[in-house]
């Protein structure tokens, strides 16, 4: 029933936003794309993903997991093909959950796909807390303000969590106990600063790729704007798309960009053009685990 509900809310989203534009225009700006600019957008994706896939390797083998890296990539692929089909962004992450808990302890499997999404998130927060740093003027300064505020904080819970192993009456408590235990692991994987360091680096990188095409395809479309300006406007919107209202973030991706790139005075149907493209290009990028998943389908 829930996913029905949200499959429907998805629908009434995108109907809505596209009732906003002309349809006729958006579609024929989709179709006259050229084709090396989907191309380039694709093979961005897809380097995105294998880059994501690395860094979660990297987590796991910390934390005792000793499978070698096709493992991850092949389970990686297959979780960002679920997100398409499942309620938030994050969906696939149960699957990637799944394939780690038939090699090791579930809690284990748990905390090291939670800490690949956690170190995800730092990296989109840095770059877009750097993309706001060197442009302070784009945006209204009231928005620019809340922004800062709103990653700065998000920032500081995910250092928090590295210092919550030190707090004793959480690991004395039945189900706090959790948080120290995921603190435990969280310390593990980044007890030393050369191993942050690449997580970081390697979530920069990861999340620079997904903007690049993002700004391809904004290009493609007629949406003249610097990289640092996609930088600005887009990684707050894949923060949205996290929220467990749509599937995939469909239609909450749409709409959040018509509102934040008509700031900067951008055309709305080129905006909607430019979204939809971006989830094509994500969905054809996340297939490879599709047919992962149905070669594997009888261990599942």
């Amino acid at each position: 029933m829930k996913y029905g509900i949200k499959l429907a809310i998805t629908g009434l989203l995108l109907f809505f936003i596209l009732q906003q534009v002309d349809f006729q225009r958006t579609w024929q700006q989709i179709t006259s794309i050229n084709p090396l600019i989907l191309l380039s957008a694709l093979v961005l994706q897809l380097a995105s993903n294998t880059v994501a896939a690395g860094r979660w390797f990297l987590i796991m083998r910390r934390i005792g997991f000793d499978r070698p890296f096709s493992f991850f990539l092949k389970s990686y692929f297959k979780g960002a093909f679920f997100n398409q089909g499942l309620p938030t962004s994050i969906g696939g992450d149960g699957l990637r959950i799944l394939d780690c808990a038939r090699i090791g302890p579930t809690e284990d499997a748990f905390f090291g796909v939670f800490i690949d999404r956690i170190i995800g998130l730092a990296g989109l927060l840095l770059l877009n807390i750097a993309a706001l740093a060197g442009n302070r003027t784009i945006l209204p300064h009231r928005i620019t303000i809340l922004l800062f505020t709103i990653l700065l904080l998000m920032l500081a819970v995910i250092v928090g969590l590295y210092f919550l192993r030190r707090l004793p009456f959480l690991a004395r408590s039945r189900y706090l106990g959790y948080l120290t235990r995921l603190s435990e692991r969280y310390y593990q994987v980044y007890s030393t600063l050369s191993s942050a360091g690449i997580q970081l680096l390697l979530s920069v990188v990861t999340h620079l790729l997904a903007m690049t095409a993002f700004y391809l395809l904004g290009r493609g479309m007629g949406l003249e704007y610097s990289l640092s300006i996609y930088l600005v406007l887009v990684p707050p919107v894949v923060l949205l798309t996290i929220l467990p209202v749509s599937l995939a973030g469909w239609g909450i991706r749409e709409g959040a960009l018509v509102g934040f790139f008509l700031l900067i005075g951008a055309d709305k149907a080129r905006v909607v053009s430019f979204s939809l493209l971006y989830g094509l290009t994500a969905l054809i990028a996340s297939l490879p685990g599709l047919f992962i998943y149905l070669r594997q389908k009888h261990s599942l």
